[in-house]
């Protein structure tokens, strides 16, 4: 069977040269029939088209791969075929918080928190980076009484203010930055992450509107054009992009920009931070006309910033471009649901269902009802709520877990109008929190002579972690032993940081038993109302594939798994 892409270390160069001899052995010519290549002149001659030989199988070879994107391995290739089927690949994403601002004693019946402003929340990340957040939007309240509590949008990184550009630094009408700044994917809510302000008169600016498409419909139908794009291009850079169908900084014209440079995921920080610090000048009093002193200030958050994440790779480029091209911009499937959810930097994983998954022989109460369920980045008040609860295994191991409580109404309304542009307009979403079904196994192994039960136990440990985590699950899946099983022993199945190198030490590796968190209903292979039967499996050792429901996400339960050495 011929391969689509040949393996360019078949014609590497020791096999040309090997090549090239035997065709000169075997040629008319009797001079190089039994010739003694080494130390000649022509032994070098040979090497040296070897070499080119060899230089260009492997370009050919790239060549081949990165024209389609399926199996193309550079970023560059990558990043342009997805802008082509209409995606736009992301750079650095930063978190997401509202924090709540408590002003005691205002003397002031009016005031404002300007955008742009610094907030250190006293925490650092693993490189001993301070992690601060940026006011993002002009924040305007009143306050009726003289204790005022108000909400503060912030976003995750440091003001980045650019030297002025000019209309005639742009190049086909784009502004290369000087670096890669925070992208933000969503652009309808209140934590932006770039400003572009372009020079009216001798002092006034005037604020530009970023937009993901010049040629959608909506901005088509906006009489504004005064429009960018910002862009994460193939070579890593931010952008900002306008269109000669527009509006276009003319070259004598300042344009000034403002922009946050952002952590990553590594500016992520948890619930209840105990050090905010704003800057000074933080809180201005709209009545007295000057800022509040910040002793008088006191700042707190209730939740988890969300949203933190690094550019997407490759992989993650090629999956969210194939999902958004067959969505074609719409929900109108399960799949097309799941991939627009998937895309955003909060969720990791997405799951929608409908009437004909729960009643397929029809429910008319189920009409047109789209349920939706997805698993956060992080949890907490700002997307769905957990409880402390305690999983105990019937061979008497436990751990603490978390249990999904309730979903934000805010967090859930966020999504809504995420999902707005692409709604089916007979269609009504409801949020449905995710269920996690923990799983813990007992677990025998015969382990092989020079290696320890310790070691071998930790690289089985080690590799179901990796097996179940939340990348390689989904709602809805089946979880079968006999995979586990395949997937633990098998020593080609490697992690980018861990190669289980001790898995080579298993003699014989038996699942004895499994638990749940929760009790696991039978699928009704009926496929008729309910989806699943009301009797329970308990009391058994559920060594069967296990399927869970539309809501129910797997999670690994490592505290609570048993290890035993078989004799």
């Amino acid at each position: 069977m011929s391969e689509l892409i040949p393996e360019y270390l078949s014609i590497d160069f020791s096999t040309i040269v090997a090549k090239i001899k035997e065709e000169l052995a075997a040629s008319d010519n009797q001079v190089f029939r039994d010739l003694n290549y080494e130390g000649s002149n022509i032994s070098l001659l040979i090497e040296l088209v070897a070499y080119i030989g060899e230089l260009n199988v492997y370009y050919l070879n790239k060549l081949a791969k990165n024209i389609y994107m399926e199996t193309a391995d550079i970023y560059e290739a990558v990043n342009r075929k997805a802008r082509f089927v209409g995606y736009e690949p992301k750079g650095y994403r930063s978190g997401k918080l509202t924090l709540t601002a408590v002003v005691a004693n205002c003397p002031t019946t009016g005031i404002k928190v300007p955008a742009w402003k610094e907030i250190d929340s006293g925490e650092l990340n693993d490189d001993g980076e301070a992690i601060k957040y940026i006011t993002t939007a002009v924040v305007t309240e009143s306050t009726p009484t003289s204790a005022f509590t108000f909400s503060i949008p912030v976003r995750q990184g440091e003001l980045v203010t650019l030297p002025v550009y000019t209309g005639s630094d742009l190049v086909d009408n784009e502004l290369i930055l000087p670096s890669d700044y925070a992208y933000d994917d969503d652009l309808d809510d209140d934590y932006p992450t770039i400003e572009v302000n372009v020079k009216t008169d001798y002092i006034t600016y005037d604020k530009w509107t970023r937009v993901d498409d010049f040629y959608d419909e909506a901005t088509l139908l906006n009489d504004d054009d005064d429009l960018y794009t910002f862009v994460y291009d193939k070579y890593k850079r931010s952008k900002v992009v306008f269109h000669s169908s527009r509006n276009v900084p003319a070259s004598d014209v300042d344009i000034l920009i403002k922009v946050i440079k952002c952590l990553g995921s590594t500016g992520s920080v948890g619930a209840s931070v105990a050090g905010w610090s704003p800057e000074e000048e933080f809180i201005y009093d709209t009545t007295g006309l000057k800022y509040l002193n910040n002793s008088t200030i006191t700042i707190s958050n209730s939740g988890a910033s969300i949203g933190a994440s690094e550019p997407e790779t490759v992989d993650e480029i090629k999956e969210n471009a194939k999902s958004a091209l067959h969505a074609q911009f719409r929900n109108v499937t399960s799949t097309d649901y799941i991939s627009n959810l998937e895309s955003r930097s909060d969720i990791i994983a997405a799951n929608a269902w409908g009437e004909q998954d729960i009643a397929p022989s029809g429910s008319v109460p189920e009409y047109n009802k789209v349920y939706i369920s997805v698993i956060p980045s992080s949890w907490g008040t700002g997307s769905i709520s957990t409880s402390a609860s305690i999983f105990i295994t019937d061979w008497g191991t436990s751990e603490s877990i978390d249990i999904p409580v309730s979903f934000s109404s805010v967090w859930a309304d966020t999504l809504k109008d995420y999902m707005e542009p692409r709604k089916m307009l007979s269609a009504y979403e409801v949020f449905q929190e995710p269920e996690l079904i923990y799983f813990s196994f007992d677990i025998g192994v015969r382990i092989k002579r020079l290696y320890s039960l310790a070691d071998v136990s930790e690289a089985i440990l080690n590799k179901m972690i990796y097996y179940f985590r939340n990348a390689n699950m989904d709602f809805n899946s089946t979880i079968n032993f006999m995979d586990i099983l395949s997937f633990v022993t098998d020593t080609s199945l490697i992690s980018p940081t861990d190669s289980f190198t001790n898995i080579k030490g298993i003699s014989n590796f038996i699942i004895r038993e499994i638990n749940t968190s929760v009790s696991v209903y039978d699928y009704n292979i009926a496929s008729n109302y309910p989806y699943y039967t009301e009797d329970a499996y308990t009391g058994d050792n559920l060594l069967r594939p296990i399927k869970l429901g539309h809501n129910q996400f797997p999670v690994l339960s490592s505290g609570t798994i048993r290890f035993t050495e078989e004799v």
